[in-house]
């Protein structure tokens, strides 16, 4: 059995940290879309987002230093850590981009990806605080990491509808390039967000 008796626990407490600024920044992007309005504020505060889910990531990587036991692998808890932080990067990539196209107001398929952002990042927050105890949550774990993978499956499907529809000869040239990059960031993200739960489920099968 896998025990993480006086094995720094507060590492998990870390990611729990980063995955709720990830959290934020969906949720934030989700807002931006829903009123344009509201962007050059959450711009500031996506970046502030960002420069905090920076300074736990070096927390974590100087703590891992310092310590002789880690919870897990230090190379899985690298692995996780690093990811987790670039799903911040890319939140608050499209935060941007929303600034850098003038992007007006969303459709249904942009909406509808920042929701499924807001709920793969929910699943992420709840997959870390179970991590804590891999042998009792290995159960809870691996279901809400294959909701994960069903919402990346449905941005997957909601961007291919989106950019055939997007091509198909009635849109404007500016139109077209504006919500070209600002899907393909919300894409990105989502690709990234199940990278973190994919890298969650190698590490249950490595120490469940």
């Amino acid at each position: 059995m896998f025990s993480l008796v006086n094995k720094h626990e507060e590492f998990f407490d870390y990611l729990v940290t980063n995955a709720e600024y990830f959290h934020k920044g969906t949720m934030m992007a989700r807002e931006v879309m829903g009123d344009m309005s509201k962007l050059e504020r959450y711009i500031k505060d996506v970046r502030e987002l960002e420069h905090s889910a920076d300074a736990v990531t070096a927390e974590i990587v100087a703590r891992m230093k310092r310590v002789f036991i880690t919870p897990i692998d230090r190379e899985d808890f690298y692995m996780l850590t690093s990811n987790l932080d670039d799903c911040v990067d890319d939140m608050q990539d499209v935060v941007m981009s929303l600034k850098l196209y003038h992007a007006g107001l969303s459709g249904e398929e942009p909406l509808r990806m920042a929701d499924i952002l807001v709920e793969m990042s929910s699943e992420l927050i709840v997959l870390f605080r179970l991590l804590k105890d891999i042998d009792k949550n290995e159960t809870e774990i691996a279901k809400r990491a294959r909701r994960i993978n069903q919402l990346e499956s449905e941005a997957d499907q909601v961007y291919r509808d989106f950019i055939s529809d997007l091509f198909d000869g009635s849109h404007e040239v500016m139109e077209i390039i504006r919500w070209k990059e600002i899907m393909e960031a919300l894409e990105t993200t989502a690709d990234q967000a199940e990278k973190v739960g994919n890298i969650i489920k190698e590490v249950v099968m490595k120490y469940a």
